[in-house]
């Protein structure tokens, strides 16, 4: 079977028998509809970026990885370069959810906890945590036998000096 490429009315036309508008097929692929309409217009589809996309969505196969201005020829230097592409992508890829999850680190959302009147805390939180300085998240108490015991000793002392303390009752 000899190889060809496609071309933008058998796109078209492939997209129309699989009952797709040009709307459609954006969504399924991600891409704008004027996007579809652009590469339909095309006399031949490179097999690289939205065409590439497009072409694997409606299921041809056999067809040429030609770049269009190559008209033919130079099918290895193509494959080189979607491999370039595809590095670059990924590479591109990896900064950009780099970059979200640091974003994500530093969000500042609402605290939402509750006040003395009853109603949530609209304060926005500290970067990176839940709640604001005000509230600081729930206190999960000493974890070691010692922590327990040095809270322990630390309560007592604070009684005592309020057992001690001289209180004006106004008189």
């Amino acid at each position: 079977m000899e190889k060809r490429s496609l071309t933008g009315a058998e796109l078209r036309a492939a997209r129309k028998a699989a009952g797709l508008t040009q709307a459609a097929m954006a969504a399924r692929v991600g891409v704008s509809r004027d996007t579809v309409q652009y590469w339909e217009a095309k006399p031949v589809i490179c097999r690289w970026g939205a065409g590439k996309r497009m072409v694997e969505d409606l299921g041809f196969a056999g067809l040429s990885r030609n770049n269009a201005r190559a008209r033919g020829w130079g099918i290895s230097w193509q494959e080189q370069e979607d491999a370039r592409i595809e590095a670059q992508l990924a590479v591109l890829r990896a900064a950009t959810n780099a970059r979200e999850a640091q974003r994500l680190a530093c969000l500042r959302v609402s605290c939402g906890a509750k006040t003395r009147k009853g109603t949530p805390c609209r304060n926005k939180s500290e970067s990176g945590k839940r709640r604001c300085k005000f509230h600081g998240g729930l206190s999960t108490g000493p974890k070691t036998q010692e922590g327990r015991d040095r809270i322990a000793e630390a309560q007592r002392l604070r009684w005592a000096r309020v057992k001690e303390w001289p209180f004006d009752n106004g008189q």
